[in-house]
């Protein structure tokens, strides 16, 4: 990550150092994107616009599954601007599947012999979901530490840091509602689910459950991080998701000042809740 994303943070902490506003939600997208290139083996220091239209292309992507919950099936004029877009995200996918590294996601496939179109189908998976549902919990969780003000209790105890990552994901979730399967016939709160119906798992009513953002909260096991999914479906990310956010935190807080919020505005007509902006600036 530091590989990817070092000199990123470096220039976010100095512009916060020096008196100036940084944007949080702007950052944390360029950090998104240059990580999943760093991961897929693409190149990850181009200038920062490379990587906003990256994420911004994966946020198109996303869109066009607004509205197709209900349904298993996908018009074709919706199916052909996904491909569309696809193509975008995907263009440098070729050239990497032959020449990245085997510690990358491409070079991995390409050594396993997967084939160069379930490469591009893993990249375009990884753009999706190894951005936006990061750049969400980490920008939701730097407001949500702001919103309860306990930056100090963090400056204090460093060790905190691991719970504050926790629970900022916690009461984000990312991820507020994943569909599944049913795999066999069960009565879950009274109602009887069979095997083969579609159904959607309310993520953030369940993490929720226990509570608002808590920095001294201790691990919840009924939660069981299902902000990454469970079982089989885990989040093979999540790791990484953890390391972003801490990473985050820590650059905004390098300067030992707390930060405060000057402006922020929601994200609109996106997939993932989100912030279009979070402007920050140390107290």
């Amino acid at each position: 990550m530091e590989r990817s994303q070092g000199p990123s943070h470096a220039t976010l902490a100095g512009r916060l150092a020096a008196g100036g506003t940084a944007d949080v939600a702007g950052a944390a997208r360029v950090l998104a994107g240059r990580m999943v290139a760093d991961l897929l083996g693409l190149p990850a220091d181009g200038p920062d616009g490379a990587f906003r239209e990256l994420f911004a292309a994966g946020e198109r992507l996303a869109r066009l599954a607004l509205g197709t919950t209900a349904s298993t099936g996908l018009d074709p004029a919706v199916v052909a601007r996904a491909r569309s877009v696809v193509a975008d995200i995907t263009a440098g996918v070729p050239h990497a599947y032959r020449t990245a590294g085997p510690g990358t996601l491409l070079g991995r496939c390409r050594e396993l012999d997967l084939g160069l179109p379930l490469a591009r189908g893993l990249a375009t998976l990884l753009v999706i979901a190894g951005t936006e549902t990061g750049a969400s919990g980490t920008v939701r969780t730097v407001a949500l530490l702001h919103d309860t003000g306990r930056q100090r209790a963090l400056l204090d105890d460093p060790s905190l840091l691991e719970g504050a990552v926790r629970e900022g994901l916690r009461v984000a979730t990312p991820a507020p509602l994943i569909g599944r399967h049913v795999n066999r016939d069960a009565t879950v709160g009274g109602r009887r689910l069979r095997a083969g119906e579609r159904v959607l798992l309310l993520t953030y009513r369940a993490t929720n459950g226990a509570g608002p953002f808590d920095l001294d909260r201790e691990y919840v096991p009924e939660t069981r991080q299902l902000w990454f999914g469970g079982g089989r479906h885990l989040c093979l990310g999540a790791a990484v998701a953890r390391t972003q956010v801490a990473r985050m935190l820590a650059t905004l807080l390098s300067d030992g000042r707390p930060y405060r919020v000057v402006s922020r505005r929601a994200a609109r007509g996106v997939l993932v809740p989100a912030y279009a902006e979070l402007a920050v600036r140390l107290a």
